[in-house]
């Protein structure tokens, strides 16, 4: 009786070994995804680039990822390099997908733009050419291994989105990936705001150094201070015009108008204003400052008219454009102060 109870238990034991066997084996089994599945996202930060990318109003450019500054991720994470990535592009042994942050998962929607990227609306989702939320976009460059950002033309300052794309190894699954987090923005430069406050006395002024804005005035204007000083149309010193293409603008604060027709009225290149910030002449109704630009000493300078009274304050636009090229302009809003 003993002996065969012994046996049975053994043969027990030997059934229940088996089974817990290829229960182990189940478990640690790597899924197999179908095309129509959406893999999950193996979470590794150290395989996730994340790009800031600005746009500014006026001045929309394709903005480059160059693939190759994140090489040693794509060593490190994919066990190849740039060009075997490309190569593998080409020959379906590695995908470039989007991935759903908030299902952590890989999105494998089909491309909307071209044939290696798509279109997003303005919740980062992608999207069709014709989708009135249409805001940005992202595709590949295959012969500069570059990712090209674009942003829509009709997008406003403030306008904020993000999305993420990822290449990886294809099968059985898509752990091995690098992720490119693209957080993108549209900001307007072309605006400086600040605040000024000019003592008490007749004709006294307040200098705006043009040095200090030079990262506005080298992205909008595309040159540095000194240059752009060089190319207005006007010499302050000689007060003579020149052959210079940039000119002093007074912009209307309320509709955002520039001021085409008005001439200097001011010491050139400037202008005096009335009390509603708009070009008028000395003595006129309303006369209350003047604004001149004084290319020698690098500075805006902002000056009383006689007899103003004391804390009147007033809000006034100075701009300037190149006339040859009218996509490079900025302007200063300014809140002065009479002390």
């Amino acid at each position: 009786m003993n002996k065969n109870l012994i046996i049975a238990l053994f043969g027990c034991c030997i059934l229940t070994l088996t089974a817990c066997t290829d229960s182990i084996m189940d478990a640690t089994s790597k899924h197999v995804y179908t095309e129509s599945e959406s893999p999950y996202l193996r979470v590794d930060t150290g395989a996730v680039v994340t790009k800031n990318i600005e746009f500014a109003v006026g001045h929309f450019t394709a903005q480059t990822i160059k693939l190759s500054d994140f090489s040693d991720k794509f060593q490190k994470n994919m066990n190849m390099t740039v060009d075997q990535v490309m190569n593998g592009l080409k020959d379906g042994t590695v995908v470039f997908y989007n991935i759903s942050p908030t299902k952590n998962n890989w999105n494998k929607a089909a491309t909307t733009k071209g044939t290696t990227g798509w279109y997003y609306n303005s919740a980062g989702g992608v999207c069709a050419v014709n989708d009135p939320a249409r805001t940005a976009s992202l595709e590949i460059d295959t012969s500069t291994k570059s990712l090209i950002v674009n942003i829509n033309d009709t997008a406003k300052a403030g306008t904020v989105l993000s999305f993420n794309v990822g290449f990886a190894v294809k099968g059985p699954d898509y752990d091995k990936y690098v992720r490119f987090k693209c957080d993108v923005s549209v900001t307007d430069p072309t605006i400086v705001l600040t605040s000024i406050s000019i003592p008490a006395g007749d004709y006294v002024t307040f200098g705006i150094d043009f040095n200090l804005y030079a990262s506005t005035i080298q992205t909008c204007m595309g040159v540095s201070v000194k240059d752009f000083l060089a190319n207005m149309d006007y010499d302050s010193a000689t007060g003579t015009p020149t052959a210079g293409t940039t000119h002093m603008y007074v912009v209307n604060q309320t509709t955002g108008a520039w001021d085409n027709t008005s001439a200097y009225t001011a010491d050139a290149p400037g202008y005096w204003l009335n009390d509603k910030g708009a070009v008028c002449n000395w003595g006129a109704t309303g006369f209350s400052m003047f604004a001149d630009t004084n290319i020698k000493d690098q500075m805006l300078y902002i000056g009383r008219a006689p007899a103003l009274t004391a804390g009147t304050q007033y809000t006034i636009s100075i701009g300037y454009k190149d006339k040859s090229k009218e996509s490079n302009f900025f302007r200063f809003i300014i809140t002065v102060t009479l002390l």
